[in-house]
């Protein structure tokens, strides 16, 4: 993706006009579950009728669904007012080193259906057929009044992948494809539906923010450890994404390499540097013995690259709180939960011993999501542009 295409990944297509007070409201009861009509009143700040007019026309249009009464100790039964989980779909992908996934969520973020290709390395052709096949298998779990809920495709995928080729094994003539790849109008065309592209690393944080540990945290950075190394930023509840569409690029932070020379985070902070010292030891072994539930067989190379990239990302985490001042980061990654606790755990004692004077020492948080986060992330961007507050 070109400085076009970046440009492009961080605009929006036009989507159906809908009242503020409508999102709102929509934005409420999928923060907050189902809520009385009269609360929706009261913490909207409208009338009565107001809230009634609204809520009654967002049942109509199939969006919110109305609970059974429920009497209080007091006064007449409130009705709660939830989401209507069929009232919209979309679809995310999350485009990766060795895999993609492509999954159908709906109105509350649940995933309905998933489909996932691996490869030597990511291509346009090959991503652009996994959201065309993928997107014919999803509507056949759909009806045909349903399709027409779908908001759009959400896309997540790394910023200039053609500056990877050593990371990805790839040709350079096939990476170079990427260079000129109009991803938001490729995939729109593809798909037939509106599409919405970003940084995977960002897109990871806004699942993890909208469903995930952090669903719950205003101000947050995020830290992603996959093939390769993410990150992101939330402030005021928002997902901050900066001037390109790349805050929170941890992946490019410059750090002393193992000979002492400047090299980027990345080179010593990723699952793929852990499966380069697999490759060298048992070759042609590497990736099948990190696609395992659980991490075995490796041990030692497994504690050694866990102090490794806890040393990096404690640095990092220092560094986001001291240029951010936030107050927790959030760490993940594409591995099994045993080591993500003790990748976490080994943060948390180096960040502990940390000269913070100055600034306040972050609470670290665990990621839940692992590599559904991203997927989710993207996807959600359609239905968060159509029907919610930004």
């Amino acid at each position: 993706m070109n400085d076009e295409g970046r440009s492009a990944a961080i605009a929006v297509p036009s989507t159906p006009e809908r009242s503020a007070n409508e999102r709102a409201i929509l934005n409420m009861l999928r923060q907050d579950g189902p809520t009385p009509a009269a609360e929706i009143a009261r913490r909207m700040g409208l009338s009565a009728q107001s809230a009634s007019v609204i809520t009654r026309k967002l049942e109509a249009e199939g969006l919110v669904l109305r609970g059974s009464p429920v009497r209080g100790k007091i006064g007449k039964p409130s009705t709660p007012i939830q989401l209507d989980p069929a009232g919209a779909f979309a679809i995310g992908l999350r485009i990766g080193r060795r895999r993609s996934d492509l999954i159908l969520i709906d109105l509350e973020g649940r995933v309905l259906g998933q489909k996932t290709a691996t490869y030597a390395y990511p291509t346009p052709a090959s991503c652009l057929d996994l959201a065309r096949a993928g997107l014919a298998e999803f509507k056949q779990m759909l009806s045909a009044d349903q399709h027409e809920r779908i908001a759009g495709i959400g896309i997540g995928m790394p910023f200039d992948l053609w500056n990877w080729l050593d990371l990805l094994g790839a040709p350079r003539a096939e990476m170079q494809a990427w260079h000129d790849f109009p991803a938001q109008d490729a995939f729109a065309e593809a798909t037939g539906l509106p599409a919405f592209v970003g940084n995977d690393g960002s897109l990871a944080c806004h699942g993890e923010h909208l469903f995930g540990g952090a669903r719950h945290l205003p101000d947050f950075g995020y830290i992603f450890v996959g093939a390769f190394l993410g990150g992101g930023i939330v402030l005021d509840g928002r997902l901050y994404l900066g001037a390109g569409g790349n805050a929170g690029a941890l992946a490019s932070l410059p750090v002393p390499g193992a000979d002492g020379r400047m090299t980027q985070m990345l080179e010593v902070a990723s699952i793929h540097q852990l499966e380069r010292r697999l490759e060298a030891r048992m070759p042609g072994n590497g990736q099948r013995l990190l696609q395992q539930p659980a991490w075995a067989g490796f041990d030692d190379l497994e504690a050694t690259w866990i102090e490794e990239t806890a040393r990096q990302l404690a640095s990092a985490t220092v560094t986001l709180v001291a240029v951010l001042d936030l107050p927790s980061v959030v760490i993940d990654g594409s591995f099994p939960a045993e080591v993500r606790q003790k990748l976490i755990a080994r943060v948390e004692t180096l960040v502990a011993q940390v000269d913070t004077r100055g600034i306040r020492r972050p609470q670290i948080v665990s990621g839940t999501l692992g590599i559904t986060a991203c997927a989710l992330g993207a996807g959600y961007r359609p239905i968060v542009a159509r029907y919610l507050v930004e």
